[in-house]
């Protein structure tokens, strides 16, 4: 584990898709939360979940903002948490865009137009309801080549995918271990419950703990859940995603330490890496 000031080693929780249809279920996983640490969360908001038009409800904009006072962070969640590009030409295509995400993966098959255009669309929907905005997270952590592009030419400040932390500015990545559930049906998730058991973490800079809705609605995956943000805590800092990124930053400036292997004077940008799905059904 890091020890390198001025970052501190971490964990990040973060709730998914959070969307007026999914609240009751987040308020349910927030509160679960609360009953261990009350730690910062990074909400990772979908303007128009699946097409819905829901809009920024009174009820749900006072329920974000609340959040937000309270020190949450809330970040972009696609646009539409929906893959509406044309259908996938192969085998594997199908597979990673139909079968694993469940066709949520938005940002899978975007050109740098059309993803551009969605980015700044959730920038705008963000500026309209007051909230500053930093962080992008792609549903099921899908980026394909476009999106990669669209991102390095936005403003974001950050990007996770389901391994690594990705600074966008300047250009670093970090790796960044995700405890994630896939809860879709009875054999997932006893495989994720299995899985998490015995993951431990260690030598990691930055833990992250990835909760989705419907992991609200299994008593054991709950409880999973929040054994384990108690055992990341007796070793980590809590930080919501942009904190991190901030001490990150900070760390990488003219003169700072090295962190992970990488030093300031490496400045090559890295290739984009290759889009491939969480090994759950969700995003």
């Amino acid at each position: 584990m890091s020890d390198i000031a001025p970052v501190r080693a971490a964990v990040c929780v973060s709730l998914h898709d959070v969307a007026p249809p999914t609240w009751s279920r987040c308020e349910t996983l927030l509160a679960a939360l609360a009953q261990v640490a009350p730690v910062p969360h990074t909400l990772l908001v979908v303007p128009d979940y699946h097409r819905r038009g829901d809009g920024l409800p009174p009820w749900y904009r006072a329920a974000l903002a609340a959040r937000f006072e309270a020190g949450d962070e809330l970040a972009l969640h696609g646009f539409f948490h929906l893959d509406d590009a044309p259908a996938p030409g192969s085998p594997r295509g199908w597979l990673r865009r139909r079968v694993l995400t469940c066709g949520e993966g938005e940002f899978a098959a975007l050109g740098r137009d059309e993803a551009s255009a969605r980015l700044r669309a959730g920038e705008a929907w963000f500026r309209h309801a007051g909230w500053p905005l930093y962080g992008f997270v792609a549903p099921a952590w899908l980026l394909g080549a476009g999106a990669w592009q669209a991102l390095h030419d936005s403003a974001f400040t950050y990007t996770t995918t389901h391994r690594h932390f990705h600074l966008l500015q300047p250009r670093r990545a970090v790796a960044a271990p995700c405890i994630v559930y896939s809860t879709r049906s009875r054999w997932r998730r006893a495989l994720s419950l299995a899985r998490n058991a015995g993951l431990t973490q260690r030598g990691a800079l930055l833990a992250r703990l990835a909760l989705h809705p419907d992991d609200a609605l299994h008593p054991a995956v709950v409880l999973q859940a929040q054994r384990l943000l108690e055992k990341l805590l007796r070793e980590r800092v809590a930080m919501t995603k942009i904190g991190f990124a901030n001490a990150l930053g900070a760390a990488l400036a003219p003169g700072a330490p090295q962190i992970g292997g990488m030093t300031t004077s490496d400045s090559a940008a890295t290739a984009p890496p290759t889009a491939t799905p969480a090994s759950t059904s969700l995003g």
